[in-house]
């Protein structure tokens, strides 16, 4: 039998889920609505969201440390119903995010071989973004003490090329190697206030959720409830700082209105690298780096996600060949379900015309599907610790009941102005931003309500069979 997650194999599997290299680059671009403005947005999202949710996550594991992350704990509070829909929202926002991941796993390869051009070979793209996806769903299949070995990889794989990055660019300021890209006047800090950039601090303040995906293996974790908490807490200040210095990296090397979102961390590696007089070989170093953090990413996203609704949800919602556990207590055949839907999907966008307007309506509509479940989790907090103020637990937020609550309603606060946020309307047109609402508020509604219909036909076959 496989070794239990240890502390710091739980701290790199953290990192590999919380910690998305590709952010640093995305989210200073000028094209994103932030530029400059992304490093100080990073800091204050960081305090008033990331670090409470990440506590949170803490305490509700080392209090209840069982399998299913935000399902077990929302079930907790509110029963199994809700703790189903939180579950379901979380898996169908996931089932088309990983066609996008997967894109930008496959793009880095590219980089990888030192054959930038076959980016733009959709065929090439496509196949081998498949082949990934069925690779990475069998690995899912074993557990995450087989899986740490490639998300422990995966968080190195993130954290050495933003390392790398910083270090050549802050020492390459000091010794002249290069001058600063761009403006650091204290103006150009301040975020713009528009459409753009009300989404982007949406975007910004749920790049940084992920602290509940390891929630979803505590039995595989080495005295959990002491770990998991410390973990967290470790993970979060890697990823912060990360974030923060990353960002204030990526803008001394180059100017935000010359980074692109999908390259912009190569295209910063390739100049410095320049600067430095280092060889083309470090820019398919960091690509091979930054394709293992994707790969490592995805493993727990994909495991997380299907274990939280097939593995962990009352007993006869699905057909018991779906959440059937195997011997490392994950639902195979749901991986298999999910990694053939997946599939299924892919290939429509790849082939059929039309089927990308199709695909695009479906990312859109799912978007604000996925910060539901954060506005379930801190409902869910709030709601325990009135109800179970002094349950067994070896870690709290804060010392004081009264002020883990205070905190926990600020930060509900701020993840439902998110929630708000998002729904701006970004396009260029009236009636183009009427069909984007339609999508989004339409989206929303049609996704919880499956989730509702499911639970009730699962009540009514329940009723009628006894």
């Amino acid at each position: 039998m496989n070794k239990k997650i240890s502390l710091w194999e739980l701290v790199f599997m953290n990192v590999s889920a919380l910690y998305g290299i590709r952010w640093i680059a995305k989210s200073t671009a000028s094209s994103f609505g932030l530029g400059l403005g992304a490093i100080p947005t990073w800091i204050i999202i960081t305090f008033i969201f990331f670090v409470p949710i990440s506590l949170m996550c803490a305490e509700l594991t080392s209090t209840y440390p069982k399998d299913g992350g935000m399902y077990e704990w929302v079930k907790q509070a509110y029963g199994e119903k809700y703790g189903f829909i939180v579950s379901w929202l979380n898996w169908i926002a996931r089932v088309f995010w990983y066609t996008a991941f997967l894109t930008f796993f496959s793009v880095n390869i590219t980089f990888v071989i030192g054959k930038p051009e076959l980016a733009q070979n959709k065929s090439f793209i496509f196949i081998f973004s498949l082949v990934v996806f069925w690779i990475v769903s069998y690995i899912s299949t074993k557990g995450m003490t087989f899986g740490k070995f490639f998300t422990n990889i995966g968080a190195f794989g993130s954290t050495i090329p933003t390392i790398i990055l910083m270090l050549l660019a802050f020492f390459g300021v000091i010794l002249g190697k290069h001058n600063i890209a761009s403006d650091y006047s204290l103006h150009n800090f301040i975020p713009k206030i528009n459409a753009d950039s009300l989404i982007a601090i949406s975007t910004i303040m749920f790049g940084l959720s992920g602290a509940e995906i390891t929630a979803n293996f505590v039995t595989e974790i080495e005295d959990a409830r002491k770990n998991f908490p410390r973990a967290i807490i470790i993970s979060a200040a890697i990823t912060s700082l990360l974030y923060v210095l990353g960002s204030l990296a990526m803008t001394i090397v180059l100017d935000p209105k010359d980074i692109t979102a999908s390259r912009g961390l190569l295209d910063a590696i390739a100049t410095i690298s320049s600067s430095w007089g280092i060889g083309q070989w470090l820019v398919m170093l960091v690509a091979f780096g930054i394709s293992l953090a994707s790969f490592g990413a995805v493993i727990v996203y994909t495991a997380s996600a299907i274990k939280m609704l097939f593995g962990s949800v009352k007993e006869g919602v699905f057909p018991e060949k779906l959440t059937k556990l195997n011997s490392h207590g994950i639902p195979e055949r749901a991986v298999l379900f999910q990694t053939i839907l997946v599939t299924i999907i892919m290939i429509l966008t790849e082939f059929l015309p039309g089927v990308d307007i199709i695909y695009n309506i479906l990312v859109t509509m799912t978007s604000l599907v996925s910060l539901f479940p954060y506005v379930m989790l801190i409902f869910a907090y709030i709601k325990l610790k009135k109800t179970h103020p002094n349950v067994d637990k070896q870690f709290s937020m804060a010392k004081k009941n009264s002020t883990c609550i205070w905190i926990s309603y600020m930060t509900l606060i701020v993840t439902i102005a998110g929630v708000v946020l998002s729904l701006v309307p970004i396009m260029d047109t009236l009636m183009a931003n009427i069909w984007y609402e339609i999508e989004l508020i339409g989206g929303s509604i049609l996704f919880v309500s499956m989730g509702f219909w499911l639970w009730n036909n699962y009540e009514k076959r329940s009723g009628n069979n006894e």
